[in-house]
């Protein structure tokens, strides 16, 4: 990263790339650079981008093509405890902006921070981050309490196939290509409903067994 700050300030104009799991990153990103008064692209090919990303300081900046007149352009990823110390190292101010932007990638990566993982400086990042101008009841409101219709459909499908094994330790689900297909979710949207079944007695593990077409099947476990 320290790498990248050097390259962004001998550069006319920067590109970011990132996949939907680091827009939140990009985005802070972003605003550094602008600030650096450079210009600066934002560039994410990922089809049909979940708008509870939407609220992210510069979405509507997004492409999906690449710009052939960047001079440098930079693909993007690493956590927001990366991010946030790496700007701190090198004295950049965090803005509001940035913060509510590293504040919301914080709030994806710890799950709403309940991860039973988690050590005490995420929540000092977190602090820091509010004191910088983080707005959090947006990120909250958007990556916390925000549901579409489709994930309610998703949701009931797979706890209603779910089951319990192993002394109710590990929950078990399984998800046809056409149970996404029908409710118009993604495999994505089902990883992070089976994360629910954490708030059951007794669950240490969910597994998912995603059931794709020509008999080819996907396990994913947490």
């Amino acid at each position: 990263m320290n790498e990248i700050i050097k390259q962004i300030q001998s550069a006319s104009h920067v590109e970011i790339e990132v996949t939907e799991e680091f827009l939140a990153q990009g985005s802070a990103l972003y605003t550094y650079i602008l600030t650096q008064h450079k210009k600066v692209s934002f560039v994410c090919k990922t089809k049909d981008i979940n708008l509870k990303y939407s609220f992210l300081p510069w979405f509507e900046k997004l492409r999906t093509t690449n710009y052939s007149s960047a001079d440098l352009s930079l693909q993007i990823e690493g956590s927001a405890k990366e991010f946030f110390e790496i700007f701190s190292t090198l004295d950049i101010k965090i803005n509001a902006k940035m913060a509510t932007a590293l504040y919301g990638a914080l709030i994806l990566e710890t799950d709403n921070f309940t991860n039973t993982k988690l050590s005490g400086t995420y929540f000092a990042i977190a602090s820091k981050l509010v004191e910088s101008g983080a707005d959090y009841r947006l990120c909250i409101e958007n990556l916390v309490k925000r549901a579409t219709l489709s994930e309610f459909r998703l949701k009931a499908i797979m706890f209603k196939k779910m089951c319990l094994k192993e002394s109710a330790r590990v929950a078990f689900f399984e998800i046809s290509e056409d149970d996404l297909k029908s409710s118009g979710t993604t495999i994505e949207d089902a990883e992070l409903i089976m994360k629910d079944s954490f708030n059951l007695a007794y669950v240490e593990k969910a597994v998912l067994i995603y059931e794709k077409k020509k008999k080819k099947t996907i396990e994913k476990e947490i």
